[in-house]
């Protein structure tokens, strides 16, 4: 019985889901994004990483060049990485 709940366990954490937040538009030019990452998925890196992604992604649509204003990181339950990114395009 603890082998399959081991096993389950393992399963889980290697399925574990990421998600992010949809680019805002928090001022004259300015945006945020968020992004969550299981430690399996990288965890605060993995997160900083999908959230830089799609920062980038918004810039390159305007084409204009990313600016990194602030990049905050913390742990979630149980110790997924989040990590927001607030940016400009120039």
């Amino acid at each position: 019985m603890k082998h399959k709940l081991f096993l389950m366990f393992v399963l889980l954490s290697l399925s574990s889901c990421t998600w992010q937040s949809s680019v805002l538009n928090i001022g004259k030019n300015t945006y945020q994004v968020s992004a969550n990452a299981s430690p399996v998925r990288g965890g605060v890196t993995g997160a900083q990483e999908m959230a830089l992604e799609s920062a980038n992604e918004k810039c390159n649509s305007l084409k204009k060049q990313i600016e990194v204003i602030d990049i905050k990181t913390q742990y979630a339950f149980p110790a997924n990485g989040v990590a927001t990114i607030k940016f400009t395009c120039l």
